[in-house]
């Protein structure tokens, strides 16, 4: 039995109607009225579709599939998180609690499969050593929005749970040894 179901895809979609309604009525105009046909295609419901099959595990991995989803994730993220500014997204401990949180995190874990490291390693590459103080600077970044992080589904505890992109920690080390 699939762990998210299609109650899932129509509650975002009730969250972002409900948004664009908000954004209609801030600039004046009238609430839509036009609502999509049942039968049409819509692309966040599609969007929705392909990460929830990945969180289902019912999607194989090849190159073209890692695309399409990590596309399909930024989509549904922005329309559910993004602001009109188009800043990064800062996820909370409280989105990854819920059922588009993890179904994000498991779409998100699929994508990067080997490029995501603990606190630990991250401590270690950016700054030289996994040092107590090391980890919390890692930690106060993560906080700050500079890294980006995702729970890992298969640690329970969410003290040891955060993982980051190793790309990101890489950055950062580079950013920290410019000549000033």
């Amino acid at each position: 039995m699939a762990l998210f179901t299609e109650k899932l895809t129509t509650e975002i979609l009730k969250i972002i109607d409900a948004r664009y309604d908000e954004f209609r009525k801030s600039l004046g105009k009238n609430s839509h009225s036009d609502k999509t046909a049942k039968d049409e295609r819509i692309p966040l419901h599609e969007d929705m579709k392909l990460l929830i099959a990945v969180a289902n595990g019912e999607i194989t991995r090849t190159n073209v599939m890692v695309a399409r989803v990590e596309s399909a994730l930024k989509r549904v993220l922005n329309l559910l998180l993004g602001n009109s500014m188009n800043e990064s997204l800062a996820l909370t401990n409280d989105f990854w609690e819920t059922d588009i949180g993890t179904v994000a995190s498991r779409a998100r874990w699929w994508i990067s499969l080997d490029e995501l490291i603990t606190i630990s390693n991250a401590a270690a590459l950016a700054f030289g050593e996994n040092s107590q103080a090391n980890r919390m600077r890692i930690a106060r970044a993560m906080d700050n929005g500079l890294l980006d992080w995702v729970p890992d589904p298969s640690v329970s505890n969410p003290q040891q749970n955060r993982r980051v992109l190793r790309d990101q920690v890489e950055r950062l080390r580079d950013l920290r040894n410019l000549p000033e």
